[in-house]
């Protein structure tokens, strides 16, 4: 029991960290981003670029490589490409990323960082 909490408390970190890649938003400005990213590869490339950037602490990169099952020197790359395109996908909505932001894990979250 007390190694699956741990799990959970790892992804609820990672994905709190990821959604610090993008400004909180309300729900319009999030469906904007979406529609945004949706429509332009360039932009995607480039907020992914972003998120890589941000200042990333140890713990979150070897659980996030942990949770995408890759090398810790793929885990940020591989994780932001994964929230971004979710967002341009619409299988991340609004209320998963605002959940996962509040450390709220749902299983919609895990599949879409795992890529299922």
């Amino acid at each position: 029991m007390l190694i699956r909490s741990y799990r959970m408390m790892a992804v609820a970190i990672v994905t709190s960290a990821l959604a610090s890649c993008a400004t909180q938003a309300t729900p319009e400005k999030y469906q904007a981003a979406s529609s945004a990213l949706e429509g332009s590869a360039a932009l995607r490339t480039k907020t992914i670029a972003q998120c890589v950037q941000q200042n990333w602490r140890k713990e979150t990169i070897e659980n996030l490589a942990l949770l995408l099952d890759v090398s810790e020197s793929k885990a940020t790359a591989l994780g932001c490409q994964r929230v971004i395109n979710g967002m341009a996908s619409g299988k991340l909505t609004y209320e998963d990323f605002e959940k996962a932001r509040r450390g709220d894990m749902t299983a919609k979250v895990v599949k879409v960082l795992q890529g299922r």
